[in-house]
């Protein structure tokens, strides 16, 4: 072999490699496990899986309507935080393994408060939800069935403001982001829960429209069993 290939061969393999950079849409409303600012916990989250198979993360931030639309016309790879249910498993590549589970509840006022127990007895109930969010197979189905009316809004705090005003008969929160907006909003004490709804599986969810989509979501599942092995998954879930 020639000096100059030798030189060439030794700067090939005492270089450092350039990890793969992958660009992802945010959501930016749902405190604590995303935040307008690019930090959150499901952010963590992503960031140590990709981590894991030497990918690092940069993150766009966008409404989550606005994130589900880049998803649907594949501008952008991948997007969180993407609830399971039949609708997403239908449209995204979302692999076998969540981020994590968010538990939701129906809160109520307790100055008007419900007079059911659980979701099964609903019968035409004005709910607060936010627009674009996924809480399950089964809200889905009592909004089909009409045991519920959904009224929407752009975040969780709009409709806890709304039930403390009496205008909403319920509102369905997940557990974390209603425990926040009570620590930091101001919110009444007469907010509380009414029953719990479910714990749902969260994802990552993968564009079958963007090039990439497949192969991105099959590396990122690796990473993602690799920090839940290895116990990082659990030391982030338990700062939040």
């Amino acid at each position: 072999m020639s000096r100059g290939c030798l030189f060439l061969a030794l700067l090939f393999i005492i270089s450092p490699c350039q990890a793969e950079r992958v660009v992802i849409a945010a959501e930016d409303a749902w405190t604590p496990y995303a935040n307008a600012d690019g930090t959150g916990m499901a952010n963590d989250i992503i960031t140590a899986a990709f981590a894991a198979v030497d990918v690092s993360v940069d993150y766009h931030i966008y409404p989550y309507a606005r994130v589900l639309h880049y998803l649907d016309t594949g501008a952008y790879v991948a997007g969180f935080n993407v609830p399971i249910d039949a609708i997403s498993k239908e449209k995204y590549l979302l692999g076998s393994t969540p981020l994590y589970k968010a538990y939701s509840a129906y809160y109520h006022n307790t100055q008007r408060a419900l007079k059911i127990t659980n979701r099964a007895q609903f019968n035409g109930e004005l709910v607060g939800v936010v627009r674009g969010y996924g809480y399950g197979d089964q809200f889905l189905a009592l909004v089909a069935e009409h045991k519920v009316v959904a009224a929407y809004a752009n975040s969780d705090l709009p409709n806890m403001r709304r039930l403390m005003l009496g205008r909403l008969d319920s509102a369905l929160i997940f557990i974390k982001s209603a425990n926040y907006l009570r620590r930091t909003q101001g919110i009444s004490d007469n907010i509380q829960v009414a029953f719990i709804n479910e714990g749902t599986d969260i994802f990552l969810a993968f564009s079958p429209h963007h090039p990439d989509g497949e192969r991105l979501q099959k590396l990122f599942e690796q990473g993602l069993k690799k920090i839940i092995e290895n116990g990082a998954r659990d030391a982030i879930l338990a700062r939040y």
